[in-house]
C-alpha cells in the first residue's frame, strides 16, 4: 500500500504562527517563526508517514466562489498580519525547496483543491488506473475531517501546538461529532461556522445541531419529516423559518470536489531535496532543521 500525503499548507502556517514565538532570521531580519514552524512540521510528516507521494495546496489571494456567493464569507477575520503575510508567501519557497509540488487554483480555496485531488485519485483507484494507494489529508484546519473516506482518506491533523498530533479515520468523526464525515457539511448548515461567518440556523447551537444530524442524517431528510412532530416547535419554527439558509450555509461550507486542477500519480517517488533545503535553512538561520537531515 503506497502512501500520498496531502498537504493543507495555508492551514499549516497559520498554525504555525499562532503556535510559535515571533523570531526573526539573524541575517536577513524578516519573520521566520512560522516557516521555522511550517518546516519543523513537514519534517515530522515526512518522517512519521513516509509518503511514496506528497503534494502541497494552497490559497491564493484573490476572493474565491464563496466569496462571490456570500458578501460576508470570512467577513470576521481580522486582517492577517504583515509578519504572516510574508511568511505566507515565503512558504512556497520552503514547500518547493522541500521538493514538493504546489498547486492551486483561481476562485477556490485549498480545501477545494484537496477535495478535488481527492476525488480524482478514487476515480483512479477505481478504474484501475492506480491500485493499492492510502491519502492523508495533513491540515490544521477540521474542516477537511468531511473528505475523511475508511479505506481511503484520513486526516493528520494538530491537536496542540505543532506537535501533538492525531489521525482521524472514521471512527474517530464519529467519536468527535457523533456522526460520521458526509454529515458534517449538513451540520454546519444547522449550527453555521462563526470563524467563516457562515450563519446557519440562528437559534440553533451546537447541541441541537448535533442530535438534529445524529437523527435525520441530512437536511434533505430532516426537512422532509419537519412536520413530523418528532421536534420541539421552537426548533421547527426556526428550520422552517430559516431554510434557505441551512441549505446555503451547507453549500460554503461543503469541500469542492471540481477545482480545475488535473492531479495525476507522479511517475516518481517523492525524494527530499536536501541540498537545496539545507541551503534555504542555513540562510534563514534554522540551524537545528539543517542538522535534522
Amino acid at each position: 500500500m503506497k502512501t500520498l500525503v496531502l498537504l493543507d499548507t495555508h492551514a499549516l502556517i497559520h498554525r504555525a504562527y499562532h503556535a510559535l514565538p515571533k523570531f526573526t532570521s539573524k541575517n536577513t531580519g524578516e519573520p521566520t517563526g512560522a516557516l521555522y514552524g511550517l518546516s519543523a512540521m513537514l519534517l515530522k510528516v515526512i518522517r512519521e508517514l513516509q509518503p511514496d507521494y506528497i503534494v502541497a495546496a494552497f490559497d491564493r489571494a484573490e476572493p474565491t466562489f464563496r466569496h462571490d456567493a456570500y458578501d460576508g464569507y470570512k467577513a470576521k477575520r481580522p486582517e492577517a498580519e504583515e509578519d504572516l503575510v510574508k511568511q505566507l508567501i515565503k512558504a512556497h519557497d520552503i514547500v518547493e525547496a522541500f521538493g514538493i509540488p504546489i498547486l492551486d487554483a483561481a476562485g477556490f480555496e485549498a480545501d477545494d483543491v484537496l477535495g478535488t485531488i481527492v476525488e480524482q485519485v478514487t476515480l483512479q483507484l477505481r478504474s484501475g488506473q492506480v491500485k493499492d494507494l492510502k491519502i492523508i489529508i495533513v491540515s490544521g484546519d477540521m474542516d477537511v475531517l468531511q473528505l475523511v473516506d475508511d479505506g481511503r482518506v484520513v486526516v493528520y491533523t494538530l491537536r496542540k501546538g505543532i506537535e501533538d498530533t492525531v489521525i482521524y479515520d472514521e471512527k474517530k468523526v464519529g467519536e468527535r461529532y457523533g456522526f460520521g464525515p458526509k454529515q458534517i457539511p449538513d451540520f454546519k448548515g444547522l449550527k453555521g461556522d462563526p470563524s467563516d461567518n457562515i450563519i446557519g440556523v440562528k437559534g440553533i447551537g451546537e447541541k441541537t445541531a448535533t442530535e438534529i444530524i445524529k437523527n435525520f442524517g441530512t437536511l434533505e431528510n430532516l426537512y422532509k419529516k419537519l412536520e413530523a412532530g418528532i421536534l420541539k416547535e421552537r426548533t421547527v419554527r426556526l428550520l422552517r423559518d430559516q431554510k434557505k439558509d441551512a441549505f446555503f450555509s451547507r453549500t460554503l461550507a461543503t469541500i469542492r470536489r471540481d477545482a480545475p486542477v488535473e492531479f495525476k500519480i507522479p511517475s516518481t517517488k517523492f525524494a527530499t531535496n536536501k541540498p537545496k533545503l539545507k541551503a534555504l535553512f542555513e540562510e534563514l538561520g534554522f540551524t537545528s532543521l539543517a542538522a535534522r537531515l
